[in-house]
């Protein structure tokens, strides 16, 4: 199914592309022919990914960008070339701790980076993408926004539930503008983000037996359903949260 998407002619914006999931979709759009901008909090990890879609036939190009520096997601957004049809919000930080030894900083650090970073880059994404009167945003949430995660993280849930509600209210705003606004909530996906959490083949293996298909997500796992959401196969698709999750949910509670 995802060999058929075809993004010749389209440019898209990545963030947090140099890892995990990010890197993961910002190469597939590459590789189905959309220019692709990865941009990451670290030089080395952006370039290595835009590196590797030019390596595969495809166009990228790496832009270092933190995302908690509203200053320098806006330059960014001002300062493009090109027409960007499509914006994926992958960029994200997680701290697992529990919730009475959470300090203001912890707070502050997930809600600048996560909730504050995503929602200005939404922000700035639409603005881009209004003279045009077309675009496709797609925001990372997570199954931590509807219930609470399997490790204690209490403040990077709160942020997912708030990509959550950003994403539905932004679509709503956005859509006589001709731009949806989408978002992923993927499960429990094995990555560098969160492989500290399942630090042992005995955790995987306890974990997977929780998920009624039985194993842990890649990031692969998630490829078709952020292809869909960015392609026109969805273009009377906005305001909906794709859960990508090897059926958790259907077992929460």
């Amino acid at each position: 199914m995802i060999n058929d998407f075809d993004f010749r002619g389209m440019a898209a914006v990545v963030t947090g592309a140099g890892r995990g999931m990010g890197r993961e979709v910002a190469l597939a759009l590459g590789a189905r022919g959309a220019a692709v901008i990865a941009t990451d909090v670290r030089a080395e990890a952006c370039h290595d990914t835009a590196d590797a879609i030019v390596r595969a036939g495809g166009s990228g190009r790496a832009q270092l960008l933190d995302i908690a520096d509203i200053t320098a997601v806006r330059a960014f957004f001002r300062g493009l070339r090109e027409t960007v049809d499509i914006v994926v919000c992958a960029a994200a930080i997680l701290k697992v701790k529990p919730f009475l030894d959470h300090e203001e900083e912890d707070w502050d650090a997930l809600a600048r980076v996560n909730l504050k970073g995503t929602f200005f880059t939404v922000q700035e994404a639409a603005r881009h993408m209004v003279p045009q009167r077309k675009g496709s945003i797609v925001t990372f949430s997570s199954t931590s926004a509807f219930v609470a995660s399997r490790v204690p993280e209490i403040a990077y849930d709160v942020t997912k539930g708030g990509i959550r509600q950003l994403t539905v209210s932004a679509a709503v705003e956005l859509a006589p503008m001709g731009i949806r606004v989408n978002g992923l909530a993927p499960g429990t996906i094995l990555t560098d983000f969160n492989r500290a959490t399942l630090d042992s083949p005995e955790r995987l293996r306890a974990v997977a037996a929780g998920l009624p298909l039985g194993r842990v997500g890649t990031p692969e796992d998630v490829l078709g359903a952020a292809l869909y959401l960015c392609s026109p196969l969805s273009s009377y698709v906005t305001g909906q949260l794709l859960v990508v999750d090897g059926g958790r949910l259907c077992r929460a509670g």
